[in-house]
């Protein structure tokens, strides 16, 4: 758990220091070390955006013709100027006027942009990343141009050490160990506490929708292992997205003050350093030579991506057609919208006592970010939304461990309007946890797939019912719900599905299949993307995330052991998880019948070795023989 306790504020000697290590940091680079030399803004981006790539000044874009056009760079300037604006619920804030840059191929915008945000005092950012039309969101991303990683909290220490590391990583002696040796950067900026490294890659590569996914893990596995406490000070690894904009060099950095009267004479601007290749260009990475480092989805064969990349992400439609007929028959022949899974409530609940327990200082607007994504998931209203989150502004302030990263109400309504984003409730898991650095908690199947797992359950209860002479799935499971259904529906003929799903409280799938013979509302006839239940369900409600870790310990021990009897402290687990959702069990009489049939199979086996003339010392199977599991205590299987 976070320490609650505020951080005391930075004075002015603290930035005094920031200022010092600012100027010293330069010097290391400018003077120590000859493979990096300072660059010009213009040649930085000139580097990332080749010419001839993007747009040309005043270009009439031939959009109609196929393959028309070019891409554009976009920057944002984040003016002293603030507006009025309302909320989803009429609240009232300021904030800051951003204006948006449109960079052609002349790149004569680069260096309007230095002189007049040195000019104001007013941050510029722009992405590594190129965009057809004039607006910044991922629809419009064409191509990814360089991996840009940003590193926070490096002192002169930590630069030393992230130099030496590099160098490392050029040298065939020590580029193996990836223990200290990092991947050579094209760029280093120095952007005032923290450097941004970017990989300008060899060749971009486009953002097709299945491709984004994989470059988006990329750089979460690339970040993961640049981010260590050797180039760090600061724990927490902070994950951005591949649109993320970072501050352009020569424009200025925080150590500038805030205000645009600041009274801090000398200019502290974003700094940028090349390192060049052995052609005196500057290095470029290709992207084999980054997945060497970071690896793809956990070191799956990389064969995956380069057909991706092939196939641009695409499924022929003939193939689709025989892969998913009935995705076939709903989304091409009558034209259904895609529907998406709704989850109860508590999944909501559940994230916000996270949010709560477990936010950290580098992580909070992404774990309110997330709480917009559940919400929208469960059908909690924005005002509900809203409400909470901006109660919990004044804890996640709490948590502030640097003046110049205060948390406001204004970041917390910037983070929740990702409630109305179409795809925010398609964030994964492990994007959630590295975004928040709050893990959640996992399906343990021992490696079993889940019809296998569940398999196993279902074989526990049927042991159950037969020494009980019990039905489990009498009043537990879900029952079929077809005359409730096919009643309400006669009663209500102008109720849609999900009216009536709602009305008695079970899924739109359940009424679909009811009524699968019936006319459909042409309204509310979505697609149901095919969810995983039992996952959701687990992900949120503890007395089931308690009975699959029970699961999953009464198979592997009994895997492990070899033997019908697991250890004691299993099957007690398995029987207090089962009683906690409603299941009778029947512990007891299940080891009386598993002691029977264990005694019988040790009788075989010794008339077995008897008759064979060898002399075989049997182990013990007494269950009190083996201790209890050591992931009892060690908080693995906590729920």
């Amino acid at each position: 758990m976070a320490d609650r306790s505020k951080k005391p504020e930075h004075d002015d000697a603290w930035w005094a220091a920031q200022r010092h290590a600012y100027i010293e940091k330069n010097d290391i680079l400018l003077s120590d070390h000859p493979s990096w030399e300072w660059v010009s803004p213009y040649d930085f981006w000139r580097t990332i955006f080749p010419e001839g790539f993007l747009q040309p000044r005043g270009e009439e874009v031939p959009w109609h013709e196929r393959g028309g056009g070019h891409p554009n760079g976009i920057a944002i300037q984040i003016t002293n100027r603030t507006k009025t604006v309302k909320t989803k619920t009429g609240r009232r804030r300021d904030v800051p006027v951003v204006e948006r840059f449109t960079l052609t191929d002349d790149l004569d915008g680069v260096m309007e942009r230095v002189i007049d945000s040195n000019r104001k005092n007013e941050s510029v950012f722009c992405a590594p990343v190129s965009f057809f039309g004039k607006s910044r969101v991922a629809e419009n991303a064409r191509f990814l141009h360089a991996f840009a990683i940003d590193l926070d909290g490096v002192g002169v220490q930590e630069l030393k050490n992230m130099l030496k590391q590099f160098r490392n990583g050029r040298d065939p002696k020590f580029a193996a160990d990836k223990w200290v040796s990092l991947p050579q950067p094209t760029f280093l900026v120095n952007s005032g506490t923290g450097f941004h490294l970017y990989y300008v890659l060899d060749q971009p590569i486009p953002l097709i929708p299945r491709i984004v996914p994989f470059v988006q893990e990329i750089k979460a596995m690339l970040t993961d292992y640049i981010w260590r406490d050797t180039v760090s000070t600061l724990e927490d690894v902070q994950h951005q997205g591949i649109y993320q904009p970072f501050r352009m060099p020569g424009t200025p950095t925080k150590l500038n003050g805030k205000a645009a009267g600041s009274k801090i004479k000398d200019k502290y601007e974003a700094v940028a350093f090349v390192h060049n290749g052995e052609d005196g260009k500057p290095w470029r990475c290709s992207l084999d030579y980054l997945l060497g480092y970071a690896g793809v989805r956990g070191g799956k064969d990389r064969a995956e991506l380069i057909e991706l990349m092939r196939t641009a992400g695409r499924t022929p439609i003939e193939r689709a057609k025989k892969l998913w007929p009935e995705w076939y028959q709903a989304r091409i022949v009558e034209g259904k919208a895609p529907g998406r899974w709704t989850c109860k409530r508590d999944l909501y609940d559940w994230w916000l006592g996270e949010v709560k327990t477990k936010a950290t200082d580098h992580h909070r607007y992404w774990c309110l970010n997330v709480l917009a994504a559940y919400a929208k998931k469960c059908g909690i209203p924005y005002e509900e939304l809203e409400a909470d989150a901006l109660a919990l502004v004044p804890m996640l302030e709490d948590l502030t461990e640097r003046e110049d990263n205060h948390f406001t109400e204004d970041h917390a309504l910037a983070a929740i309007e990702a409630y109305y984003d179409p795809i925010i409730h398609k964030l994964t898991r492990d994007r959630i946890e590295r975004r928040t650095a709050i893990e959640l908690p996992k399906n343990k199947r021992n490696g079993r797939k889940q019809d296998v797992h569940l398999a196993g359950a279902r074989a526990v209860q049927e042991v159950n019912d037969r020494f009980n002479g019990t039905n489990w799935r009498e009043g537990n499971g879900r029952k079929p719900k077809a005359d409730l259904v096919r009643e309400y529906a006669a009663a209500h003929p102008d109720a849609s599905h999900s009216a009536i799903a709602r009305e008695l409280g079970i899924s739109r799938t359940t009424v679909i299949k009811w009524l699968r013979d019936v006319p459909e509302e042409s309204e509310d006839v979505a697609e149901l993307e095919k969810p995983n239940p039992y996952d959701m369900y687990e992900l949120y409600n503890p007395a089931m995330v308690e009975l699959g870790a029970a699961l999953d310990e009464y198979w592997s021990t009994a895997n492990d052991r070899g033997y019908q009897t697991p250890p004691q402290s299993a099957m007690t687990r398995l029987e207090a998880a089962q009683k906690a959702i409603g299941l009778d069990t029947g512990v007891e009489e299940y080891w009386k019948r598993a002691d029977a049939e264990n005694e019988k199979r040790e009788k075989r086996e010794r008339e077995t070795v008897k008759s064979s003339g060898t002399t075989v010392k049997l182990p013990d199977v007494s269950r009190e023989t083996f201790p209890i599991d050591d992931r009892l205590t060690n908080g693995h299987n906590e729920a």
